[in-house]
Order: C-alpha cells, then structure tokens, then sequence
C-alpha cells in the first residue's frame, strides 16, 4: 500500500489577542493508518507589529483526560526568533507517543492584540 501525506487544519485565522491563553485545537487521533506525524505548518501575522507566539501539545490516552501543555517540550516557544516570523513556517514533530494529542498556540512576550495563526498538521498515512 503506497503512504501519502495528508493535512488537518487546526486554525483558520485564529485570533491570538496578546498574551492571551490563544487557541486549542481539536484532538487528532494518530492510532489507525497514521505512520508518523511530520510537521506542524503555521502562518502568523499581525497589522500592529511581529506577531510572538509559540505552540505546544498535551497527549491523551483516551481523547478525554489530556496532560498538561508544560508536560511536554514546546514545539516552539517563540516565533519572533524566527528569520521571518511573519512567513510560512514548518516544524518538524516530535513523536507524540500516543493515540491522541491535541495542539494550543498562545501569545507569548510583546504579541500584539491583532495576531492571526492558521496551522495545519501534517500525517503520514499508510
């Protein structure tokens, strides 16, 4: 059976208001054809200013109980470090090492109010 790649949307345009907790994504199940998570794509910006945010994950056994998002390393924990914080980003993801994560990306030091986040997640199926 050939693997092929495939994307989940997990924001679309998503306000991040300054230092604000940010959003959540939905959890995305990875135990049934899923071969490997790839990357995490995002793009962030702002009118005010350089957008600052970082994104982390919580893992789930059972899509109901998830740890908390400081249990695990951040997948980034500021993109204003980044060559071009404003551009299309892509990290490469850590193995969750279980059947469900979920992802939040949050303001981080001098966000501005204004900051939009669209991120997709990418899986390797089989």
């Amino acid at each position: 059976m050939a693997e092929r790649l495939i994307s989940i949307r997990l924001f679309e345009n998503a306000l991040i208001s300054g230092l604000a907790t940010g959003v959540e994504s939905s959890a995305i199940r990875i135990d049934r054809d899923v071969i490997r998570v790839e990357s995490l794509t995002f793009l962030v910006s702002s009118v005010v200013s350089t957008p600052d945010v970082g994104f982390q994950y919580a893992i789930s056994r059972d899509n109901v109980l998830f740890g908390s998002y400081a249990d695990q390393t951040a997948l980034i924990a500021s993109t204003v470090s980044l060559a071009n914080p404003e551009g299309f980003q892509a990290l490469a993801m850590p193995n969750p090492l279980a059947p469900y994560f979920k992802i939040m990306c949050s303001g981080v030091t001098s966000n501005p109010v204004d900051t939009r986040c669209t991120a997709d997640i990418w899986l390797r199926m089989s």
